[in-house]
């Protein structure tokens, strides 16, 4: 079986824990009347971020171990672990792309790369408690992701004026809405990394369990 396979289903185990959340979300913040096109939007994004946490083998609390390993010299052994690095780069091209596209106080091109920068060094860090011993806290990785979402930002630029991209982001005169926009990336992005943290573990198991049993007919 494929590395991508198994980022695929890990990702769908971690999106099918987020889902109930985010509809619990949405019931609450039914009041602000968020256009359908943002709302819809909210989920893409969500299932970029269960991607990028999936294929950056954030641990979980029952997979916690202390494994500290950096690399602080940009591009160091780049040729022979060039498809990681491609992958680096390339998940990062939607975030890029959706955060400007979800919240206008992130189209000020500083704005999203400051987001992706910290996004980015949160995810490294995490890395030192990971279980596998090949997860590197890695400059290389950073400068990959920023270029990957700042491709993501000029694919924003070009799109943003079709008709598609109109009522995307959820921002108007009112005052609450306001508020809410400038918390809601975050709510959408610390969901996932907990559900990932807390539940995501027992879903992939359940999954990975099904997908044994239908193909030797034995349940792991």
């Amino acid at each position: 079986m494929s590395d991508f396979t198994v980022l695929c289903v890990n990702t769908f185990a971690a999106y099918v824990g987020v889902i109930p959340f985010m509809i619990i979300l949405q019931i609450v913040f039914r009041k602000y009347k968020l256009p359908k096109r943002h709302q819809f939007g909210l989920y893409l994004y969500v299932l970029v971020i269960c991607f990028i946490l999936m294929s950056s083998d954030t641990p979980s609390l029952y997979q916690l171990n202390f494994f500290p390993s950096f690399n602080f010299i940009p591009f160091k052994g780049f040729i022979d672990n060039s498809s990681h690095y491609i992958q680096s780069f390339i998940i990062y091209i939607p975030l890029g792309l959706l955060l400007p596209t979800l919240w206008k106080q992130f189209q000020p091109l500083k704005k999203t790369f400051f987001y992706i920068l910290l996004f980015s060094l949160l995810i490294e860090i995490s890395q030192i408690f990971c279980l596998a011993t090949t997860a590197v806290t890695d400059i290389t990785d950073i400068i990959m992701n920023i270029s990957g979402a700042m491709i993501g930002y000029c694919v924003f630029l070009l799109i943003k004026n079709l008709h598609f991209m109109k009522r995307m982001h959820s921002q108007t005169n009112n005052s609450h809405r306001k508020k809410l926009a400038k918390e809601e990336v975050y709510i959408y992005f610390f969901t996932p990394w907990l559900v990932t943290f807390l539940i995501t573990p027992f879903i992939s198991n359940a999954i990975w369990d099904m997908i044994w049993a239908s193909a030797v007919g034995v349940v792991m």
